[in-house]
């Protein structure tokens, strides 16, 4: 027997929803993340394992974002504020505030 047809296999559809959890939070899919939420709840998964399946994806998100970040720097030297830069600041429609509805959240 190989190791991937171990009896022990831990992989189900409760684990499924949380793998598409860590898809949704990667893709910034808010509602898939909704939808798979819903759905691993329905298979048993806890709020911690849920939160734990957001962690993860997140980590795994901001890795290459450091990464690039890391790269500029060293390129350009220190970057600047995104305020500096003229960025929305935090709380308006591009900076951080999180949509409610529609296809987005910024005004045409």
């Amino acid at each position: 027997m190989t190791r991937c047809e171990d009896s022990a296999n831990i992989y189900n559809q409760a684990v499924a929803e949380l793998v598409a959890i860590g898809a949704a939070v990667a893709a910034n899919c808010e509602p898939c993340l909704k939808y798979h939420f819903s759905q691993a709840r329905q298979q048993g998964a806890t709020k911690k394992d849920i939160a734990l399946a957001v962690a993860m994806a997140e980590a795994v998100k901001a890795a290459p974002t450091k990464a690039i970040h890391e790269l500029a720097e060293k390129l350009a030297g220190p970057t600047s504020s995104a305020q500096e830069a003229g960025a929305p600041s935090e709380g308006t429609c591009c900076g951080n505030k999180t949509k409610t509805s529609g296809p987005s959240c910024c005004p045409k």
